[in-house]
């Protein structure tokens, strides 16, 4: 029998060649699982529905000043024969008076917001609408003029109560093609219907007051809350890629690092909130906290190889940084086949060029979820996204 550094190094080529064995795995799962969706791909919009609803759109906007005017000109050029709108609007920048200001059409309603976070707000402005079907909008969103009917469209042909648009980023750069990614996969090839705010989301007022409003103990999350209680409701949800909506995301690697720790923390938030709802089964338990038993697992594994390497014996400090580069390997290596899958799917390889970001991106995610566990008071009631306050140029489509 050899030695430990004989058998050191036969371990470290043994986990090689399956880390690559892997590797392959997962492309070629991706590959398939893109080509089959595509393959699959039957979408169609429903037809045009005998009667368009009154639909009320509630636009919750605090610091939005230099955006609210952009979707302002946007509402009023909407192609949808019956709507209104309720801009809840607030801040210290002025964004009241400049949402006052560029209303200019009987239809829009302006009323101050209180300092009481997006539910409060979106609760103010459901007392003033109207509308068979309710459409909640960023601010910071832009539409084109079909947006509205394509979103309602499902809803008007009774095939969901609650549906959700196709959002796409006003700055393209990896870390928000990244998210593109991400949807493409959610939405298109898995075949999710997840409510998102950046998207739109609307819903019938049935709905709404069945599920009691919005609870305004909802520090941050609001889209995951409002999601997972429409969900646990059996409300059928729909996701309309044609509702094209560009919007600021995250672009930069500083603005997608915040906008992921929020999210952690929002995340956590609302699994302990409807924890019936997300832990009803062992598989949704384990996709529910699978990015924080990895983070926490790649933490601790981590510390021991540092303490071994300061502290052990060489033999068994060797040993123990061979098993946490397999473990950190194994963590990236399980997000190699997004953009080959999205590709599949798209028929674009351009999406290869952004291999390197799943991992990459996923090892910060598991960084973030062990710092939310930790946090989790940090979260605050406003959080404000990046803002250029850039008007789209209608940018090609990535679905």
């Amino acid at each position: 029998m050899g030695d430990l550094p004989d058998i050191i190094d036969a371990a470290r080529i043994a986990l090689a060649l399956a880390l690559t064995l892997y590797a392959l795995y997962r492309a070629a799962q991706a590959y398939g699982r893109g080509t089959q969706a595509r393959a699959a791909r039957r979408w169609a919009p429903p037809p045009p529905p005998q009667r368009w609803p009154l639909a009320t759109l509630i636009i919750p906007s605090w610091r939005e000043r230099g955006t609210i005017e952009i979707l302002m000109r946007q509402l009023r050029a909407l192609d949808y024969p019956k709507w209104t709108a309720v801009v809840v609007a607030g801040g210290p920048d002025g964004t009241y008076a400049a949402a006052q200001a560029a209303a200019a059409d009987p239809r829009i309603v302006v009323i101050e917001q209180r300092p009481r976070g997006k539910n409060a707000a979106l609760n103010d402005g459901l007392r003033l609408a109207t509308g068979e079907v309710v459409v909640i909008l960023d601010a910071d969103t832009q539409i084109e003029a079909g947006w509205l009917r394509t979103m309602v469209a499902p809803l008007a042909a009774g095939a969901a109560v609650a549906s959700t648009g196709n959002y796409l980023p006003l700055r393209r750069t990896p870390f928000s093609l990244h998210g593109q990614m991400e949807k493409i996969a959610a939405y298109q090839i898995h075949g999710h219907a997840h409510l998102q705010g950046s998207g739109g989301i609307a819903m019938r007022r049935t709905l709404i007051d069945q599920l009691g409003g919005f609870p305004e103990d909802v520090p941050v999350g609001v889209d995951w809350d409002l999601d997972a209680r429409v969900a646990a409701a059996g409300a059928a949800r729909a996701y309309c890629p044609d509702a094209l909506a560009y919007t600021e995301r995250p672009a930069t690697l500083g603005e997608w690092c915040k906008n992921e720790l929020r999210w952690r923390r929002a995340h956590l938030a609302s699994l302990f909130r409807h924890r019936t709802y997300f832990f009803r089964s062992p598989m949704e338990t384990l996709g529910s906290i699978y990015p924080y038993a990895v983070g926490w697992l790649c933490a601790i594994a981590t510390l021991a190889a540092v303490a071994l390497a300061i502290a052990g014996p060489p033999d068994l400090a060797a040993a123990g940084l061979t098993v946490w580069a397999a473990l950190i390997a194994w963590a990236g290596l399980s997000r190699i086949g997004l953009a080959i899958e999205v590709a599949a799917y798209t028929r674009e390889s351009r999406w290869l060029a952004l291999i390197w970001a799943p991992p990459f991106l996923w090892y910060l995610t598991l960084a973030a979820s062990c710092i939310a566990t930790l946090t989790m008071r940090a979260t605050t009631m406003h959080f404000k996204g990046p803002r250029h306050h850039i008007e789209h140029e209608q940018p090609s489509a990535h679905s």
